[in-house]
């Protein structure tokens, strides 16, 4: 297994125990999600697995330090502007 290849499955291993100690508390669905999608790029593309665990890490970040959110998640009002935007450029 390949240096890089370690790293991500310990850096999974990590993020999976911490998942584990919080049982009790149910982990977020997106730390699922995004541990889901490591699990399954870890094996064919080590490179996509560091990606998802990167994003799983990001939220933990977001939630400590609020200035660093890196990408805003629209509000439905936002995403019904912008879809009505894009329709009418199509008519």
């Amino acid at each position: 297994m390949s240096e890089d290849r370690k790293k991500v499955a310990q850096r999974f291993e990590e993020r999976l125990a911490k998942l584990e100690a919080l049982r009790h508390e149910k982990p977020a669905r997106w730390q699922l999600f995004h541990l889901h999608n490591a699990l399954n790029a870890l094996h064919s593309d080590h490179s996509a697995a560091d990606l998802h665990l990167d994003e799983f890490d990001r939220h933990e970040l977001e939630r400590e330090y609020p200035e660093l959110e890196a990408d805003h998640v629209p509000t439905v009002d936002e995403l019904r502007s912008r879809f009505a935007i894009i329709a009418a450029g199509m008519i």
